[in-house]
């Protein structure tokens, strides 16, 4: 360092501190110059959702609020008591100064990272995954600082905010544990679910100056091949109130999918003939299902299949002729 870094080093400071990214949750003052004494007389402001923490020795000794400072024995009591003044340009103490933000930190993930096992009613035992987001703030900075800062020695953003999530993980399996819900009614219970695990998270990390201002649900998962399950099941509860129709139905996609293809039914080699057949299963099944349909009404459903494409214009007459005939 030269003769004018020296003296350019001595000038009173402006220290202040804004967060143009809004994550970060502490942030430690340093100066261009690599020398982090603070000067007697510089001044310090703290802005709103600011506070400013100074630490001598690794231990917390002053916090401001959001204001103005200068940095002189009155403002620093405690300070005080840890440095003697006697020189001029000496710093009033040799210190760490930290600008922790205490606005609320929303938009955080969190995730099951394994499969938690769940006794259900209808599953027996199911295994379940979950994600959401949680908010949170920084409710008493001296409480932080010494706990999160101090005993846990956690200092960067990503970290604490990693503790965090795992801590919601681990509440989340409490209260799904908890619950008596059964797993296909926990998406209706979201909410309930939110509040409950936003409250024991509180009554837990309180202890380090930290409030949960909000938990969110975004989903809760079975494995895979349950879920092709339950979807084949809603299936068969679909069909079951009327196979009849759903046999109709099936027969009609087939022709439909099949006059499709060069030269239709009779492209296939099914001809007419098969087309009369199939025509003739629809008309035995709706027979089964439903009261026995007039020659009108025969015709005006023919006619619609051929409208739609799905029988060629031989099949048509031909099942125009046999309906006429019976």
């Amino acid at each position: 360092m030269g003769l004018w870094d020296v003296v350019k080093d001595q000038f009173l400071d402006v220290i202040e501190y804004e967060d143009e990214s809004n994550k970060l949750i502490v942030t430690k003052y340093r100066r261009e110059s690599g020398n982090d004494e603070l000067k007697q007389g510089s001044k310090v402001i703290v802005r709103e959702s600011q506070c400013a923490v100074f630490l001598k020795g690794g231990q917390l000794a002053d916090i401001l609020p959001p204001g103005t400072y200068s940095l002189n024995t009155e403002n620093f009591p405690v300070l005080t008591k840890l440095q003697a003044f006697p020189y001029l340009f000496v710093s009033p103490v040799i210190a760490d100064l930290y600008f922790v933000s205490t606005r609320q930190f929303v938009d955080n993930q969190w995730a099951t990272k394994n499969p938690i096992i769940k006794r259900d009613k209808d599953f027996s035992m199911v295994r379940i995954r979950a994600f959401g987001k949680f908010a949170f703030r920084i409710l008493d900075v001296a409480l932080f600082m010494r706990e999160v800062f101090g005993t846990k020695g956690i200092v960067m953003t990503y970290d604490i905010v990693g503790y965090l999530s795992s801590m919601v993980t681990e509440t989340f399996s409490a209260v799904v544990g908890e619950t008596d819900l059964p797993v296909l009614d926990l998406a209706a219970g979201y909410k309930e679910l939110s509040t409950e695990m936003q409250k024991k998270l509180n009554e837990q990390i309180h202890v380090i100056g930290i409030q949960f201002s909000d938990i969110v649900i975004e989903n809760i998962s079975l494995p895979e091949r349950v879920e092709e399950l339950i979807d084949e099941q809603s299936g068969i509860g679909m069909v079951r109130g009327d196979m009849g129709t759903f046999v109709e139905y099936q027969t009609a996609r087939a022709m439909r999918d099949a006059a499709k293809q060069e030269g239709g039914l009779a492209g296939l080699g099914a001809g007419v003939a098969f087309g009369n057949t199939i025509a003739q299963n629809v008309q035995n099944v709706s027979n089964e299902s439903h009261p026995v349909k007039s020659k009108a009404e025969l015709l005006r459903e023919v006619k619609s299949l051929f409208d739609e494409g799905i029988l060629t214009r031989e099949e048509f007459e031909a099942e125009k002729k046999q309906i006429l005939a019976e």
